[in-house]
């Protein structure tokens, strides 16, 4: 059986896209299946230029992401949201989701969107995003990034 992990920011080219792949190169946990969408994303969009920049600095490859628009996103065992209108948006699209299962990635602090801000915005998301993933503790299964 599969856990299906969903990260969700507002449009799926920065926070949430750069998380999805993130946990993806961290992950040693076998059966463990990373998605991400935005609560207002253009479904299909690449993730930003900059956010694909910040990443590459990282080893993490963002050029094939494709934004998700969350209302096509199938439900998940677990999702990691941004901000915390993030986490309203993801229990009115899946209402049968314990809300247990339903968290800030950072908890408590939100992850600032750094859309439109300069380089250094970016490696500070990515840095903090870095810092969530290797911090987080998952109730459904063991998880576990290096």
């Amino acid at each position: 059986m599969t856990t299906r992990v969903l990260f969700v920011c507002t449009g799926n080219i920065c926070r949430s896209a750069f998380a999805q792949a993130a946990a993806e190169s961290l992950s040693e946990t076998p059966g463990v299946a990373f998605t991400s969408a935005g609560t207002h994303a253009m479904t299909g969009d690449g993730a930003t230029s900059t956010m694909c920049e910040a990443a590459a600095e990282l080893g993490i490859d963002l050029s094939t992401h494709r934004s998700t628009a969350l209302r096509d996103c199938d439900q998940p065992d677990l999702v990691f949201g941004m901000e915390g209108h993030h986490l309203v948006a993801v229990s009115r699209r899946f209402p049968d989701l314990p809300v247990t299962d339903i968290r800030l990635l950072d908890h408590p602090r939100a992850i600032e969107d750094p859309y439109g801000l300069d380089l250094d915005a970016y490696r500070h998301t990515v840095g903090t995003v870095m810092r969530a993933l290797k911090s987080i503790s998952f109730t459904l299964k063991s998880i576990s990034f290096r």
